[in-house]
């Protein structure tokens, strides 16, 4: 009995910072989130919060929107992506993600945006990159390690910046059109020429 209470105030906690988190995000943008703003608006003191969270970073990412985005983002198969029937059209998954990043947008938009902090902008770039390509074939031709990482990083800041700038203009275009835009572009990208 002891355990479920325990696991259920755990529950509480996480569900006030995350309503706390959306509140933040929604009224003040990303500039108004700061671990003291967000225990004050929980109700909680800045003890919890760290029982739970490193900093304000790892909060948003055991978030809700951005566990169910990672799982939505499923790594793309580069070889099938490329071999798709529909040369013109946009690649399921991608389109699949557009259409989870429009659905919450009040959330994403926040977090892509330009005045977003550096350190936030990385970890976002990092986690789409990486999670996005986790399955690219290492170059043999050079250091794999090393050519994996850079193909990752430079796949990874396209990405970012393509879902930046659809934020940017107010998703002025359906997320299915940003969606095709993307899978051109990854089929043009001349560094996977040879990898599929």
């Amino acid at each position: 009995m002891i355990e479920n209470s325990t696991d259920m105030r755990v529950i509480r906690s996480r569900t006030l910072m995350e309503n706390a988190l959306l509140y933040i995000l929604e009224k003040e943008g990303i500039k108004g989130l700061t671990v003291k703003n967000l225990c004050e608006i929980a109700g909680i003191n800045r003890g919890t919060f760290y029982l739970h969270y490193k900093d304000i970073f790892h909060l948003i990412e055991e978030t809700s929107f951005i566990q169910g985005l990672l799982s939505v983002f499923e790594p793309i198969n580069l070889q099938e992506l490329m071999q798709h029937p529909d040369h013109q059209g946009a690649y399921p998954p991608i389109t699949k993600a557009f259409q989870y990043l429009h659905k919450h947008a009040s959330f994403f938009k926040a977090l892509f945006h330009s005045g977003a902090p550096a350190e936030l902008r990385e970890r976002l770039q990092y986690l789409v990159g990486t999670r996005l390509y986790e399955n690219l074939k290492p170059d043999q031709t050079y250091n794999e390690s090393l050519f994996s990482d850079y193909v990752i990083a430079y796949l990874g800041n396209a990405q970012f910046g393509i879902i930046q700038h659809w934020f940017k203009t107010d998703r002025a275009i359906p997320p299915e059109d940003i969606a095709k835009i993307l899978t051109l572009y990854i089929r043009k990208t001349p560094c996977l020429d040879h990898k599929v």
